[in-house]
C-alpha cells in the first residue's frame, strides 16, 4: 500500500462510504487526534499531512461566526503540499517573462517590491500561474486547514484576537507588505505565514453559501457549479473579523483588486 498504513488506508476506505452515504457527522472519525504540527517546509512548499480537521466556525471559541460557515463539520483530505507564502511579484514575473501570464492591471511593480503579493490578478490569472508552476490553485478546504490545523482554532496564530503584531491589517500603517512580515507570530500551525491578513487569496472552488449543509466529508472541492469563487484570509483594508481561519467571502472570477492575490497547492 506504499506509503499508506493499512489502519489509515481501512479508516479512508470508511470515510469514504459514509461520504457517498451523506451521513459523515462530526464524530465519526475513527480516532481522531489533532497534528503534533510538526513544520515540514521546504523549496518554498509546506507539508499538510493527510487526515480529518475541523471545518468551519467554532462557536466555542468564536461569536462571529457567519450563517455561510456553519455547520461547524469534520472533513477528511489526502495529504498536499501548500506555498508557505503569497506568490510574489518577483515570482510571477517569471511566468510573464515566459509568456504564460499576463501583466497586472494594477499594483505591479516586480523590481520595486519583489516581495510584496502579486496582486490584481482574477481567478483566471491565478490559475494560469499555478499551472505554470506545475501547481494548483488549493481547495476551501485545503486552504481552511492549513491556516488553522486540526484543532479549531479561531486564528492561525490561536484564539487571541488579532493585532498588528499577528497580522498586516486595517489598524496597521500602511497596506500590504513583503510576506512574511509578521512571521514567526503569526505563522500558521504548519509555518505558512500570512493567511490571515495581508491580501485575501484565491481558492478553486465555487461559492455557495449553504455548501457546508451537504459537502462531502472526505476532500470537498466546493459546488459543481457557480456565479463567485471563493476568496480567503482578509487583507490589509479588513478589521480581525475578516482574518478568523473560518471567514469566507467570494466575487466574480473576472474580479481584481489592490486587495488580492492568492498561493497554490500540490498533491503529495
Amino acid at each position: 500500500m506504499n506509503w499508506i498504513t493499512r489502519p489509515i488506508f481501512l479508516a479512508v476506505v470508511a470515510l469514504a462510504v459514509l461520504s457517498v452515504a451523506g451521513c459523515a457527522w462530526p464524530g465519526d472519525f475513527v480516532d481522531w487526534q489533532p497534528d503534533d504540527y510538526t513544520v515540514n517546509c521546504s523549496n518554498g512548499m509546506c507539508l499538510i499531512p493527510a487526515g480529518s480537521f475541523w471545518m468551519g466556525c467554532n462557536e466555542s471559541v468564536d461569536t462571529q461566526c457567519g450563517s455561510d460557515e456553519k455547520p461547524y463539520h469534520e472533513v477528511m483530505l489526502s495529504g498536499y503540499y501548500i506555498d508557505r507564502t503569497e506568490v510574489t511579484q518577483s515570482e510571477f514575473k517569471k511566468c510573464v517573462d515566459a509568456g504564460e501570464c499576463g501583466t497586472p492591471d494594477c499594483g505591479w511593480d516586480p523590481t520595486g517590491d519583489p516581495d510584496k503579493p502579486v496582486v490584481c490578478v482574477d481567478w483566471n490569472d491565478a490559475t494560469a500561474y499555478c499551472t505554470w508552476a506545475g501547481k494548483r490553485l488549493p481547495t476551501e478546504a485545503e486552504w481552511e486547514k492549513a491556516a488553522r490545523g486540526t484543532d479549531g482554532r479561531k486564528y492561525p496564530w490561536g484564539n487571541e484576537t488579532a493585532t498588528c503584531d499577528y497580522a498586516v491589517m486595517s489598524v496597521c500603517p500602511g497596506d500590504a507588505m513583503d510576506v512574511c512580515s509578521k512571521s514567526p507570530a503569526g505563522d500558521s500551525p504548519y509555518g505558512l505565514c500570512d493567511m490571515a491578513g495581508n491580501v485575501w487569496e484565491w481558492v478553486s472552488d465555487w461559492y455557495d453559501s449553504g455548501y457546508y449543509t451537504y459537502s462531502p466529508a472526505l476532500n470537498p472541492t466546493g459546488p459543481v457549479s457557480g456565479s463567485n469563487r471563493v476568496i480567503r484570509g482578509g487583507c490589509f483594508a479588513y478589521y480581525y473579523y475578516a482574518l478568523r481561519a473560518s471567514n469566507r467571502s467570494a466575487v466574480l472570477p473576472s474580479y481584481y483588486s489592490d486587495t488580492l492575490g492568492f498561493r497554490c497547492a500540490m498533491p503529495q
